[in-house]
């Protein structure tokens, strides 16, 4: 049987959060976390919730939990129209940045321009 503590904490430990900022997301304190790693036969009602911190399927380790499955369909469908809407707000963020990139670029406005270029290159999108 697979050790699904010892499992999930490779996947944390690869995702590059800090235990503290994720344990800090789930509501737990660190230790709580560290001691839910050492569980062999840890609940999947926790994993799922840890992949929906970490935006992570852990059904690749763990078929039989279906995932999908686990969120009634009204749920999911919510989820899947606020993923949409965040992804139409990203584009028209990002759009809106290249916009005033380049408006600040044609009026000369080269400080401007150069914190507007900055910002983008600080930001991870």
């Amino acid at each position: 049987m697979q050790h699904r503590g010892e499992i999930i904490e490779n996947v944390v430990r690869r995702s590059g959060i800090s235990l503290s900022v994720l344990a800090g997301k789930m509501g737990i304190s660190t230790n709580t976390l560290y001691n839910r790693f050492k569980e062999k036969n840890l609940s999947y009602d926790f994993i799922l919730t840890l992949g929906m911190v970490l935006h992570y399927n852990f059904a690749v380790h763990f078929p039989e939990m279906k995932s999908d499955k686990a969120l009634p369909d009204d749920v999911r469908a919510e989820l899947f129209q606020l993923e949409e809407k965040y992804k139409s707000l990203l584009e028209r963020y990002n759009w809106l940045l290249k916009f005033l990139l380049k408006k600040s670029h044609e009026a000369d406005q080269h400080a401007l321009h150069k914190q507007i270029k900055e910002f983008i290159n600080s930001s991870s999108f």
